[in-house]
């Protein structure tokens, strides 16, 4: 908005420069802003200003042509036509109301908007046990469907429904909040996303679109590390989008993540894993999956390298004994009281059997251990043996990297030496500790 400036003999607009006019106006009274004229003689502006209401009862107020009517001064620089005036105090009338609104505070939890994302924070028990004990941010594109219910306002982040209660007297500001909330995420994410409330079906359908824009993040991420060969933070990383994809709870989730997962993995060249075995006790416990190279144990992964080791402990014993049989005893007596000698010869066996098995695969930082049946014991050693035969070639791989590179060392393709080992590291088959020691042997250290 521009202000106006008293003169002394009236108010001019403190953003009109009195030089700037163009010489060719011709004389009279022009809008100096909404509510005031100045007058020009054809040369230069006059020290002569009037309201606006007095030219009702005076000469017209003349449009200079260049501006062509919109209400500015002929050379005013800075000055704003009257609807970009208007709608720049709506903008901040609104900023204003935006400020006032924003942060909003009901039944122990404070929203805020944010650039990535709506922020959530409890500050009661009752808070905390609705958004989490910390302090966090959906992000926008984490954001189903956003709802204001009788309750309050709804809003989901994926499947999960964040519920904050607002009181009845307070129920339009909590559809003012969510319209809000709308807008910011429409500036986001560049999709509208409706405020009312959704059916069964509809809310299904958000879901699944979140899932699957998240999940193409995520593989891309996971993409970009393939592409850099590091081996162990892509096992990591797979290992995490499949438990996500799980957690999430979406019909045919795992296996569309799989999918993509797989696809990405063969469009780069790299190794697609299978499945060796796994390791299970048949108890509620967290089984081993075993593949060609990596491991997995509940929410950990590991890869397997030339360092890894795989075996399965037999302890105990299976002991047979008997005890006396009076039924055989009496039945083969001949004399009273001399039942004892058949129910010794013709006594019970029992078999007891005390073994205990345990499967075991580790390396150097990382090692699984998982108890398991005797029962299985031979399905559990087939595995270890195919985890040491993958580890063992991985280390005749770098050893005979090694020893090609040091008998065919020199100068000229020491570089190219280096650069092997390098990919031999990233690869993971072999350790940065090995890499070192073999890039001292090349360069002769």
């Amino acid at each position: 908005m521009r202000k106006l400036v008293d003169s002394g003999c009236g108010a001019v607009a403190g953003t009109i420069s009195r030089e700037s006019i163009v010489s060719e106006a011709t004389a009279g009274w022009y809008a100096n802003g909404a509510e005031w004229e100045s007058y020009w003689d054809g040369t230069k502006w006059l020290d002569q200003h009037r309201p606006v209401a007095t030219q009702r009862a005076s000469a017209p107020v003349l449009a200079d042509p260049m501006t062509n009517g919109s209400g500015v001064l002929p050379g005013a620089e800075g000055a704003l036509p009257e609807a970009e005036a208007e709608a720049e105090a709506e903008a901040e009338a609104e900023a204003e109301a935006e400020v006032d609104l924003f942060p909003f505070a009901s039944s122990g939890v404070v929203i805020d908007i944010r650039p990535d994302g709506v922020h959530l924070e409890g500050t009661t028990w009752l808070g905390r046990a609705a958004v989490g004990d910390k302090p966090r941010v959906v992000a926008w594109e984490d954001i189903s469907t956003l709802e204001s219910t009788n309750a309050g306002i709804r809003i989901r982040e994926g499947r999960k429904a964040i519920v904050i209660g607002v009181p009845s007297k307070e129920a339009a500001k909590a559809l003012l909040i969510v319209e809000r909330l709308a807008q910011a995420f429409e500036t986001a994410t560049g999709r509208a996303i409706p405020t009312s409330a959704t059916t069964r079906a509809e809310r299904e359908v958000a879901v699944e679109n979140v899932f699957r824009r998240a999940l193409s993040r995520k593989v891309q991420a996971i993409a970009a590390v393939i592409e850099s060969g590091d081996h162990p933070a892509e096992v990591v990383m797979s290992h995490e989008l499949l438990a996500w994809a799980k957690g999430q709870k979406i019909k045919g989730g795992v296996e569309l993540a799989s999918g993509e997962l797989d696809n990405v993995r063969r469009s780069l060249g790299a190794h697609i894993p299978s499945v060796v075995g796994v390791v299970s006790s048949g108890l509620i416990s967290r089984n081993i999956t075993v593949f060609d190279d990596r491991v997995h144990r509940g929410a950990e992964a590991h890869p397997i390298d030339a360092f890894t080791q795989a075996q399965v402990f037999l302890d105990g014993q299976v002991q047979v004994t008997s005890r006396p049989s009076m039924t055989a005893g009496l039945i083969g007596s001949v004399l009273p009281g001399s039942a004892l000698l058949p129910a010794l010869a013709f006594g019970k066996k029992e078999k007891t059997d005390t073994r205990q098995a345990e499967f075991q695969v580790g390396s150097r930082d990382w090692i699984f251990t998982k108890k398991i049946p005797v029962s299985v014991v031979a399905e559990a050693r087939s595995i270890a043996q195919r985890v040491n035969a993958i580890a063992d070639g991985m280390e005749l791989v770098a050893r005979a990297s090694v020893d090609t590179a040091a008998a065919t060392s020199s100068d000229a393709d020491l570089a190219s030496q280096i650069e092997r080992i390098v990919a031999l590291e990233r690869s993971g088959a072999i350790t940065a500790a090995q890499a070192e020691a073999m890039k001292a042997r090349v360069i002769g250290l």
